[in-house]
């Protein structure tokens, strides 16, 4: 991984603890329905500025109609995801068990289609790494 893909990482890492510390927080102060459309008006802001800024500094955007299909499909993925992080908190699950065994199992999930749908790379260390995760799983359930 390149240094400018490690910085994106960060970034990312960050905002995703961000959004499930703010998402805890919220629970019992909001309806789960109302955070997440709070959450869906919101996420358009970001995404309306970078669009600007490339429109602006003449970056090439590129539309298909598979793009914009796929680009839905995280859409309503990651609404549903916050619908049932806000569910998940709101019926009294804790942050510090629920955030990293969903998050860990949904990783687990989509590497696996990347290696079954999408032909990616399997080996000893990757089997060992799921392994270590499942353990990782257990011993935060069963803390």
């Amino acid at each position: 991984m390149n240094l400018s893909a490690l910085v994106y990482a960060v970034g990312a890492f960050v905002c995703l603890a961000s959004a499930d510390f703010f998402m805890k927080l919220s629970a019992g102060r909001i309806s789960s329905s109302l955070n997440t459309l709070i959450y869906a008006m919101t996420a358009v802001v970001p995404a309306a500025i970078w669009v600007a800024w490339e429109r602006l500094s003449n970056t090439s955007q590129v539309l298909t109609r598979e793009g914009v299909l796929t680009s839905m499909a995280v859409g309503v993925s990651f609404s549903l995801v916050v619908v049932f992080f806000s569910l998940t908190f709101a019926n009294g699950a804790s942050l510090s068990v629920a955030s990293p065994t969903i998050r860990l199992i949904g990783l687990v999930l989509a590497s696996a289609l990347g290696i079954l749908v999408l032909g990616e790379q399997f080996s000893w260390r990757y089997a060992l790494g799921l392994l270590l995760t499942f353990v990782g799983v257990y011993f935060i359930i069963t803390r």
